[in-house]
């Protein structure tokens, strides 16, 4: 019986050689279910997502940045060991500044009273970032307990109030004044106010002795100070 030949290639009708084509993303879908529609367009997508919604993240930060104004600071008071609660000063000061007569919108008036030096934990960062206020003068007047006082007078923190007060209200606030030395100056002279008498300090019971306000050195609003002063001691 003659041998038969065995089949040595495939058929040409075999899948091997049936033409491939590429199924569209429309077509793939159309096969899944909604929790693999999912996955897919995540998966697909994911990228040009998170470009669009950095992009418009981008955009709505850079139109607040051009609508929303700074708001900056005519008068700036650090108050130490403040015996005055927040919800006070923050009413003294927006009564201040409408006396200064503000746009509440672009300028205002600071009371800090964040800086503590009876608390050991807060003592070293509040002193730290009352100096940096001060270098970058940012900071019109210190308030602070007299002992407190004491030692930013002698190492040169304040103004003479001879030269940074009006001779009016210098003379109306004589005996008031704190007077002290300097450690490059011996010669004594008031660098500070006494605050007892003042409509904001005044009848307040303190944990500690008598507050006293001083002029910083680069006070960058002298004339909001001048004011400030003046406004401390007016009859309500």
């Amino acid at each position: 019986m003659p041998r038969i030949p065995e089949k040595t290639r495939l058929d040409d009708s075999a899948d091997i050689y049936q033409p491939r084509t590429e199924k569209t993303i429309k077509e793939q879908l159309k096969e899944m279910n909604m929790q693999e529609k999912l996955a897919f367009l995540w998966e697909y997508y994911k990228v040009h997502a998170g470009i669009i919604v950095l992009a418009i993240a981008l955009i709505i930060y850079i139109i607040k940045e051009i609508i929303t104004p700074d708001v900056k600071p005519r008068f700036n008071a650090a108050i130490i060991n403040s015996p005055i609660n927040s919800v006070m000063l923050e009413e003294y000061a927006n009564s201040f500044a409408e006396r200064l007569q503000l746009d509440p919108v672009r300028e205002n008036v600071v009371l800090n009273d964040n800086f503590y030096t009876d608390d050991i934990a807060l003592a070293s960062s509040s002193l730290q970032t009352l100096a940096a206020y001060i270098s970058g003068a940012e900071i019109d007047v210190i308030i602070a307990p007299e002992t407190n006082f004491k030692q930013y007078a002698y190492y040169g923190y304040f103004k003479k109030l001879s030269d940074a007060l009006p001779t009016d209200v210098y003379s109306s606030l004589a005996d008031y004044f704190f007077i002290s030395e300097q450690e490059d100056d011996p010669e004594k002279s008031p660098y500070g106010i006494y605050l007892d008498k003042s409509n904001l300090f005044g009848g307040v019971k303190y944990k500690y002795d008598s507050y006293v306000l001083g002029i910083v050195a680069n006070s960058p609003h002298p004339d909001s100070t001048v004011e400030f002063i003046k406004y401390l001691f007016e009859k309500k």
